[in-house]
């Protein structure tokens, strides 16, 4: 019977021996499967951190782009209102050059015909300066034809050379005055 307890008793020690190393097994089992656990939570929170910042990122970059489109769209509006102001300004311009009084409409032909024209030359008035224009021609020092047709145009006249054509109308007179002063004009109303 003695080697009925001798096995019982080794039967018994492998039991708690192999109890014993199933314990340690899982208490380093549950350690590791906790280290892990916390790693995994630790590697969560980093990535939620990082996709935070990059959405915060995100959200920062779309909005100074709208800021930007905004701004740039609000000074194209303000540009645009400018350019309307200014376009009013010299259809204005324009308006009152075209009922330019007679005496001060024939200095500003006579200007243009000094500086412009020459012997021979032919003009073709508007029918608004046809008789101005006669009268003046009449006067000047150099020799100029008046057509005998219209220029299709509202007001000013037309120098015709041998190979050229001058447009001194009122408005490529205007148009030459816009070109030069429409800075100046600007700077004026705006500040």
């Amino acid at each position: 019977m003695q080697s009925v307890s001798n096995k019982d008793k080794l039967l018994s020690r492998i039991i708690g021996d192999a109890e014993a190393d199933a314990s340690r097994v899982r208490e380093q089992t549950e350690q590791t499967l906790q280290s892990m656990d916390a790693e995994c939570q630790r590697s969560i929170d980093e990535l939620k951190a990082v996709h935070l910042r990059n959405r915060e990122q995100a959200i920062a970059a779309i909005m100074d782009g709208n800021r930007t489109r905004a701004a740039l769209d609000g000074r194209k509006a303000d540009l645009a209102s400018r350019r309307l102001v200014i376009d009013k300004v010299f259809e204005k311009a324009y308006e009152e050059l075209l009922r330019l009084e007679s005496g001060k409409r024939l200095n500003l032909f006579r200007s243009i015909l000094t500086a412009e024209a020459v012997a021979g030359d032919t003009i073709i008035p508007s029918p608004v300066d046809r008789a101005g224009l006669r009268e003046l021609l009449s006067g000047l020092d150099i020799e100029l034809k008046l057509s005998n047709e219209d220029a299709k145009i509202d007001g000013g006249f037309i120098i015709r050379g041998k190979s050229y054509e001058k447009d001194c109308s009122m408005k490529s007179v205007l148009d030459l005055l816009r070109t030069e002063e429409e800075t100046a004009v600007a700077v004026q109303l705006f500040q």
